[in-house]
């Protein structure tokens, strides 16, 4: 059974990348910590699996593939629209190409690892729906195991509701969820300041320092 996480990045220019962290430490640090968070996600990721980098912007597509090179086995770039559009594409696409198992996550998260995804494998073998909460209210994983277009849309994105709307359009398609635990999403100063201390203590013991 072929199984794919999509992981959703951007192509790392200052003022285009983690803009709510840039309102307060900058453009050019911002878009430093977003290609920390974008290689500890990737290396997080289980060797188990087809990984998929869906890039934006599609003009970018040259330098992304260098600058993923050796962590994404595959390029797709994004779909013109909201995050549910480009979700809902990334997915069809996904399963269009033969993989029975689709997981999706952005690189918010640092804290996603292979035992989450060991769980959402395991839960998708019952339900149709694997959602991973973030505190804010969001999600930093979505998993599939077929299309399903109505969940991601007339959902308030970047809001609060991201989490509960999605819920909702699961309930009315008679869709089974499964919730993984909660993790932290960076978005903020703040939130980096938490989790830069746990990715620093990481990297030491991956040089044996």
């Amino acid at each position: 059974m072929r199984r794919a996480i999509l992981v959703f990045v951007k192509y790392p220019e200052p003022g285009r990348v983690k803009t709510r962290l840039a309102a307060t430490v900058g453009p050019e640090r911002a878009t430093e910590i977003y290609r920390q968070l974008v290689s500890e996600v990737f290396a997080r990721l289980p060797g188990d699996v087809e990984v998929i980098a869906c890039f934006d912007p599609a003009q970018r597509r040259a330098e992304c593939e260098v600058w993923l090179a050796g962590r994404a086995a595959h390029f797709l770039s994004q779909a013109n629209g909201d995050l549910g559009l480009r979700l809902a594409t990334a997915f069809a696409e996904a399963f269009a190409r033969g993989f029975a198992r689709v997981a999706a996550i952005g690189t918010d998260c640092p804290e996603i690892d292979a035992p989450l995804f060991a769980e959402t494998w395991s839960a998708l073998e019952t339900c149709e729906v694997v959602l991973g909460p973030s505190k804010d209210g969001g999600y930093y994983l979505v998993a599939l195991r077929e299309p399903t277009v109505p969940l991601f849309s007339g959902i308030a994105w970047s809001s609060v509701d991201v989490l509960s709307q999605t819920l909702e359009r699961a309930t009315a398609s008679n869709l089974r969820v499964h919730l993984l635990p909660k993790r932290h999403d960076v978005d903020t100063e703040e939130d980096w300041r938490q989790v830069e201390p746990r990715l620093l203590r990481s990297l030491r013991t991956d040089l044996h320092l």
